[in-house]
């Protein structure tokens, strides 16, 4: 089921990459909701990737629109 943040995560993409602390601060969320919204995002849709720095994920849309 897709998490009613999702459109508004996938709009930050369109900027610049992101990291879920980020995600967590504008949404006023908690940082596992935070993760947990762009993953699902870079699971189920093609232009959304995310790498694994460390202990931190980096979201971002590919092409940047």
């Amino acid at each position: 089921m897709p998490s009613r943040y999702e459109e508004t995560i996938y709009n930050m993409l369109s900027d610049e990459p992101v990291a879920p602390s980020e995600v967590a601060k504008k949404l006023e969320v908690n940082y596992q909701t935070a993760k947990n919204a762009p993953m699902h995002l870079a699971v189920t849709r093609k232009d959304v990737h995310y790498k694994n720095s460390g202990r931190i994920y980096i979201f971002w849309k590919a092409g940047g629109r």
